[in-house]
């Protein structure tokens, strides 16, 4: 089970274990739905359905969206996670959360495959550098954007001549994980979806 797969099920059976919708107003094109446990706020999310826009608020946070169809659920139901962050245009949280520990084992996978070894043992003195560099980089930052930045700079003062450009974007992108708050927010329109299908909401 991925992480993805992981996240889903926690949000599912623990966060999101007794919402049901609790109050869905106006129709087509402007729905304002509130999805939570009754009696309380915890992980509540409140969502307006407007035109081909998806506004997110509540207690995990502020996000919007901007859908290439109607806004509505009909349509929504088949969207999946990863076609509905492409929409994702504005938000109040972090874009990504930074795993160190995942960013190491990429960034090895990359350094290994690129330099054609098997072990760090195997590299070069100028490539073990700058693998010590990078990996040494993900401990030192706990923010992707930190992370980020620090890439390009290890980047413009290497000597390593296959450590281009492209080389660095790859790097960069290392240990970025969706935050569960994104998962929650698309999750919930599906499980809404399902309990109308059950005839299950409020």
């Amino acid at each position: 089970m991925d992480y993805i797969e992981r996240a889903q099920k926690e949000i599912r059976d623990e966060w999101f274990k007794n919402h049901v919708i609790k109050s869905m107003e106006g129709t087509g094109d402007l729905q304002r739905i509130s999805w939570g446990e009754k009696g309380t706020r915890m992980y509540q999310i409140d969502y307006v359905l407007s035109n081909n826009m998806v506004f997110v608020s509540g207690d995990l946070g502020e996000a919007v969206y901007a859908l290439t169809c109607s806004a509505t659920l009909e349509n929504i139901k088949d969207f999946g996670l990863p076609y509905f962050m492409k929409k994702l245009t504005a938000h109040g949280r972090r874009r990504w959360d930074f795993d160190s520990e995942l960013a190491q084992e990429q960034i090895t996978e990359y350094i290994f495959a690129w330099c054609d070894v098997e072990d760090a043992s195997e590299l070069s003195e100028a490539d073990k550098e700058l693998y010590e560099e990078l990996t040494g980089a993900t401990i030192e930052w706990d923010l992707h954007d930190h992370f980020d930045k620090a890439v390009f700079s290890i980047y413009q003062d290497t000597n390593v001549s296959w450590f281009d450009g492209e080389a660095a974007c790859c790097i960069s992108d290392c240990g970025k994980r969706l935050p569960r708050s994104y998962i929650a927010y698309w999750l919930g329109l599906q499980m809404m979806i399902e309990q109308l299908g059950k005839g299950e909401a409020a």
